[in-house]
């Protein structure tokens, strides 16, 4: 917290003493959600959220710097643990000639697939906002980028670890047994770790790709049981190897991401070697040009091979995306998880479109079926539920 704070009131320093450039707007976001399959509807309604998301970004000295200041806001009508705040931005950033210099809080993403990204490991991810696992927290970092002809070199120095927060109890999308909110960490410095990451990047002909090393603390956290019946998280420390690949052959687009994770106590967590990998194919101008259909199908493998703790061990996602040729931008995805296992299923939703101008209206919705009492996914069988929201600039 002190050295988010330190970082905030210096970049506002530095933004008073010189700015000559800036652009303001305010993202706000009204969601409602209803959970369709809930048996008991007293244990939790349906209900609705706000989410405020102003963005302060320009320049100054001539130019030579760029600044970013996002902070997220949320407030939930049922959840009290859901409602939150954050800084998403909050960096300065020098570009000179070949060389890029960033300070301060950003987000990163690393991947190429579409069900998942198994090498994006930059940022926490905020599970507050959703299971997709999509949204990020903040990272205060330093990251230097060196541009060569069609390769990109960055390093990471990434002071500060953010915990994962999760949904309250009662929540049908929260995890299945009670949490205690004070984590135990590998490191002796605990939050305050330094982790470190390189990331080689370019492109080749029809091949885009991407190498990625990390070594710090997890993002991801194992559980321990507390003495008083609450799971407490447990953030070892790791090396991550990445790699991306993204292959564009006419309407084809060919995509792999592969990790392996080595802990440095295996009472942390387990060593592990995953992959995704799979397609898309597009069929452009389908209808006399109005929309665009693309076909996806991507496979998941993971080495603990173990259907009761882990994702996308054997899973198959099939999915169809439907893009609109019109003025307001419409988009629609659905897909479907298949685990080869045991058949369990989960069918997802998500479409958008611009309303009003310049408003945009989303829909995203999931639901589980068949889910075997030994999958991981065995807790979420009866928490389908259909999101829309509407986000409002000004």
């Amino acid at each position: 917290m002190c050295f988010r704070k330190t970082i905030f009131f210096g970049v506002l320093a530095v933004f008073s003493a010189g700015a000559s450039a800036m652009d303001a707007t305010v993202k706000i976001e009204l969601e409602a959600t209803s959970y369709t399959s809930i048996e008991d509807e007293s244990k939790f309604e349906d209900n609705v959220a706000v989410g405020i998301e102003p963005e302060i970004k320009g320049s100054f000295n001539d130019g030579d710097l760029i600044y970013n200041f996002t902070p997220f806001i949320r407030l939930d009508s049922r959840d009290e643990e859901r409602q939150h705040a954050d800084i998403r931005e909050l960096h300065l950033l020098n570009a000179l000639d070949d060389w890029e210099l960033s300070i301060g809080i950003s987000k990163v993403f690393w991947g190429v697939t579409e069900s998942s990204h198994l090498v994006d490991i930059i940022n926490q991810t905020d599970a507050l906002e959703g299971i997709d696992g999509e949204d990020k927290l903040g990272q205060p970092m330093v990251r230097v980028s060196r541009s060569f002809e069609e390769t990109v070199l960055t390093g990471f120095l990434l002071p500060g670890f953010r915990e994962r927060e999760f949904l309250g109890s009662d929540n049908p999308l929260a995890l299945p047994f009670p949490i205690n909110n004070d984590p135990v960490y590998q490191s002796d410095a605990e939050e305050l770790n330094i982790d470190y990451a390189l990331r080689f990047s370019g492109y080749k002909g029809i091949i885009d790709y991407g190498l990625s090393w990390f070594h710090g603390t997890s993002r991801e956290p194992s559980f321990m049981p507390g003495f008083d019946g609450r799971l407490i998280p447990q953030y070892g420390l790791i090396d991550q190897w990445g790699v991306d690949i993204q292959a564009t052959i006419d309407a084809w687009l060919w995509k792999l991401e592969v990790i392996n994770r080595n802990y440095d106590d295996d009472a942390f967590g387990e060593d592990f070697t995953a992959a995704v990998g799979g397609f898309e194919y597009s069929f452009y101008g389908m209808a006399d040009g109005l929309f665009d259909l693309g076909l996806l199908a991507e496979y998941h493998t993971d080495s603990r091979n173990d259907p009761s703790s882990v994702n996308f061990q054997n899973d198959l996602f099939l999915a169809t995306r439907l893009a609109f040729n019109d003025a307001e931008s419409s988009e629609l995805l659905a897909g479907i998880f298949v685990d080869q296992d045991d058949d369990s299923t989960s069918l997802r939703i998500e479409g958008s479109r611009r309303v009003f101008g310049d408003a945009k209206l989303s829909l995203e919705a999931q639901a589980f079926s068949n889910i075997d009492e030994n999958n991981v996914s065995y807790e979420f069988r009866n928490s389908d539920f259909v999101e829309l929201s509407l986000e409002l600039y000004f």
